[in-house]
């Protein structure tokens, strides 16, 4: 059997406290012979790209389990950049990456566990756990959110995301009533901004860097392949 790290906490005598804690969490005398993986999830109310990983970190979490591991999940922070430019919310966007991947760093390295599945998907969020996961070095897999799908008007022949929303506001020709149909029709589903923005590219690139399976940047977030991703991650 594999010496696995997290026995630092949940082995021996000098344990018992730590032990005792454990079981509090619902881990019974089995479950201290498994690897402990965590979960580091960003579920959030606050952004349409964060909106629908609740369940889905608890469906990671029953993969991992299914397969002889204890899965132990938490949250981190996320900041939509949409939402929060043009004003001052936008001074804590960046701030927010370093907090992000110290978050996940202190909670990994806090409880001794033996891997991490990062659920991520907006711009600063992927960028801060894969900081942290190379703090961290252990084994790692990522799994997105995913993009969401493309908006369409009965105005526009093309298809719409975000952008096309912020350029038709700050257009004097276009009128209210234009700007607010695209409003309407800009950002139709959960997941994030479609285009090549920073939240899709950094997707992408765990995909290029071997850290997430095939389809992790692609696949739309409402799409059922993106469901069997994360049963795949788990």
């Amino acid at each position: 059997m594999p010496e696995y790290r997290s026995k630092t906490s949940t082995a021996g005598r000098n344990m018992a406290g730590a032990r005792a804690l454990w079981r509090a969490t619902g881990m019974t005398d089995g479950d201290f012979h498994k690897p402990i993986i965590a979960v580091a999830n960003s579920f959030t109310q606050f952004v349409p790209g964060h909106v629908h990983l609740k369940d889905l970190g608890q469906l990671v979490a029953r993969e991992i389990e299914a397969v002889g591991g204890v899965a132990k999940e938490f949250d981190t922070i996320a900041v939509d950049d949409g939402i929060a430019m043009g004003h001052d919310g936008m001074l804590y966007s960046l701030p927010s990456r370093e907090i992000i991947a110290d978050s996940v760093e202190y909670m990994v390295n806090a409880h001794c566990a033996d891997a991490l599945v990062c659920i991520s998907n907006c711009d600063k969020i992927t960028p801060g756990m894969l900081m942290a996961a190379l703090r961290l070095n252990i084994p790692v897999v990522f799994v997105s959110g995913g993009p969401m799908e493309a908006g369409k008007t009965k105005l526009a022949e093309h298809k719409l995301d975000l952008i096309d929303a912020m350029v038709a506001a700050g257009d004097e020709a276009v009128s209210d009533e234009q700007v607010a149909a695209i409003e309407r029709s800009a950002c139709p589903t959960c997941g994030s901004c479609s285009g090549m923005f920073t939240a899709n590219s950094m997707n992408c690139l765990t995909e290029a860097l071997g850290l997430s399976l095939p389809g992790n940047g692609t696949v739309v977030a409402t799409h059922s392949d993106r469901e069997a991703l994360f049963k795949r991650a788990g």
